[in-house]
């Protein structure tokens, strides 16, 4: 085997294994299309910008939910949802997998972003300072999860949105392979490793 090919990173999880991931950093609450979705094979992005071609979302909706995703997740020493192309996922789920009422629920939950940025300080959401923006997804996310009704159909906006970003961006090459930390498998054998390099024996 070469080193190159020792090297070389998966564009993409397990379908199984995304499903288990995503539903950890949720506490183990997925919708039933997000759950679909993923086991059937749907992704974040795995190639460069520009590949996707949006289906639902219009301009100033695609701007809003990148700005949205990128403030739940955000560029830190790994690249944020946006570059991971979260926004493009939520598209893909727009189109494809959310039965029609749960897509008129978000696109409906995106406008009342924007109604609530223009109420409160006379702009667009996208078009705020950093800090107008994320004192607005305090406020949504404190009144989505207070809301304890288990009616499916009335999931809160913010929630969908989380779970739709996480899904995105832990299913995206960059959310499997930079932010997390990812073990090839069968890894390089070394047969004969210090233990200080290993830290303890494995079981």
């Amino acid at each position: 085997m070469t080193s190159e090919s020792q090297n070389a990173q998966p564009t993409h999880l397990s379908r199984r294994e995304a499903v288990r991931r995503v539903g950890i950093l949720l506490g183990g609450a997925m919708s039933t299309s997000t759950v679909s979705a993923l086991l059937a094979g749907c992704s974040g992005r795995t190639s460069g910008q520009g590949s996707h071609t949006f289906r639902v979302l219009s301009p100033p909706q695609q701007d809003l939910s990148a700005t949205l995703v990128e403030l739940i997740i955000p560029q830190t020493d790994t690249p944020g949802a946006r570059a991971a192309g979260a926004h493009e996922f939520i598209d893909k789920m727009l189109a494809d997998w959310m039965p029609d009422d749960e897509r008129d629920q978000f696109l409906a939950g995106l406008g009342d972003v924007n109604t609530r940025a223009q109420t409160a300080h006379g702009a667009d959401f996208v078009n705020l300072p950093s800090a107008e923006q994320v004192a607005i997804l305090t406020q949504l996310d404190a009144e989505a999860y207070a809301d304890t009704n288990d009616d499916a159909a009335a999931t809160p906006f913010f929630r969908s949105l989380k779970e739709l970003t996480l899904a995105g961006y832990y299913t995206s090459e960059i959310g499997a392979t930079r932010e997390l930390q990812w073990l090839a498998w069968p890894g390089r054998y070394d047969a004969d490793a210090p233990l200080s390099d290993v830290g303890r024996a494995w079981a």
